[in-house]
């Protein structure tokens, strides 16, 4: 009888203390026990996907174990040599809430010759920096929003720069630091912006032109192969007045939100023929540009005059089963999400195979 294949699912578990982002969300304008109501889903997003990819994996016959990382790195070093998995389903994006340590645990994985889901190393890293990932989008002339990035409040007066603008920090994802405040239309807005999100992320902050316009993303899967899933929309048309038309950290994490309740997907889009292949095109190109593995997603936003800008690459994105925009999509093609999730998993052996 054939050995069964091993696959260990690694994962960490989020640290993060979400008391500043909804401080910066709401900027006081409800109260703290309100405020303490708001459910953060993020943390139980990752155990839910964990919980049901080994669920699956078991079912389609692979040998399951489970790792979660913590500070001392030579634990999962131990527990890998000791599980001798063939394939590490990999879901690790931070080592103590720090997402600077998601490209090293890639790296650990090569250094100890395990072949794992998802991206290498460089992509993770450079798709992280949001600066270097416009950089090598534009080289390969795929759009993205003009942008500057700050290190100091007092080079707002020096920069050139086109408003309306978002801030973001530059090495976070998952929408960290996005929130209502962070489209400004003017210099005086954007200045103590900048210095409250400088002293709180404690890394430079990207700010780039806000493109007014209709936003999408593209679940893609595979390598030589790829497959682009039906694209989705988010839909903005509820949102109240007095908030931007953002996917902020509240409308990604948080269901009581406004936010959350106000973006509401639409898979697969309402666009024309021309359009959706114009939308998944771009989104193929970014992903291979990126050097993107298995699968990931590509957000974009369209201007009123059918322009698509790139806003992000996202490698290793989200995949929990319910409320997550990959399985959304992978729904919308046809697929299961035991099919979803082999076809990662097949994409990953066939790699090693290659």
């Amino acid at each position: 009888m054939p050995r069964k294949k091993k696959i260990t699912v690694v994962y960490d578990e989020s640290s993060l203390d979400i008391s500043s982002e909804l401080e910066l969300a709401f900027s006081g304008k409800i109260a703290s026990d309100v405020k303490a109501s708001l459910q953060d889903t993020s943390t139980t997003s990752v155990i839910e996907q964990v919980d049901t990819v080994a669920e699956v994996l078991t079912e389609t016959g692979y040998n399951v174990s489970t790792i979660i990382t913590s500070s001392d790195i030579n634990q999962l070093i131990d527990k890998l040599r000791e599980e001798k998995p063939d394939l590490v389903f990999n879901f690790c994006e931070a080592i103590e809430g720090d997402s600077f340590q998601e490209m090293n645990v890639g790296g650990l994985y090569e250094l100890l010759g395990i072949q794992y889901t998802g991206s290498n190393p460089l992509t993770l890293g450079s798709c992280l920096n949001k600066v270097r990932a416009k950089e090598i989008l534009t080289f390969h002339k795929i759009n993205v929003p003009s942008f500057r990035v700050f290190t100091s409040p007092d080079e707002v007066s020096l920069k050139k720069l086109t408003f309306p603008a978002i801030a973001k920090p530059i090495h976070e994802d998952a929408s960290i630091g996005i929130s209502n405040v962070s489209v400004v239309y003017d210099r005086d807005h954007l200045q103590p912006l900048l210095a409250e999100m400088l002293k709180k992320f404690k890394q430079p902050v990207l700010v780039e032109q806000f493109v007014e316009g209709r936003e999408f993303n593209v679940a893609i899967v595979g390598n030589e192969e790829v497959v682009a899933l039906p694209v989705s929309e988010i839909d903005f048309s509820s949102m109240p007045q007095g908030y931007h038309h953002i996917v902020s950290y509240e409308a990604k994490w948080m269901p009581e939100s406004v936010e959350y309740k106000s973006t509401v997907p639409i898979c697969p889009a309402k666009i024309s023929r021309r359009l959706e292949q114009k939308i998944q095109h771009t989104a193929i190109k970014a992903y291979q540009v990126m050097q993107c593995r298995d699968y990931a997603r590509v957000d974009m936003r369209v201007d009123k005059t059918g322009k698509v800008y790139v806003l992000e690459v996202n490698p290793n994105p989200d995949l929990s089963p319910s409320g997550s925009g990959f399985a959304r999509s992978a729904a919308a093609f046809g697929w299961t999400y035991s099919q979803l999730i082999n076809n990662i998993v097949q994409s990953a052996f066939k790699r090693r195979l290659g």
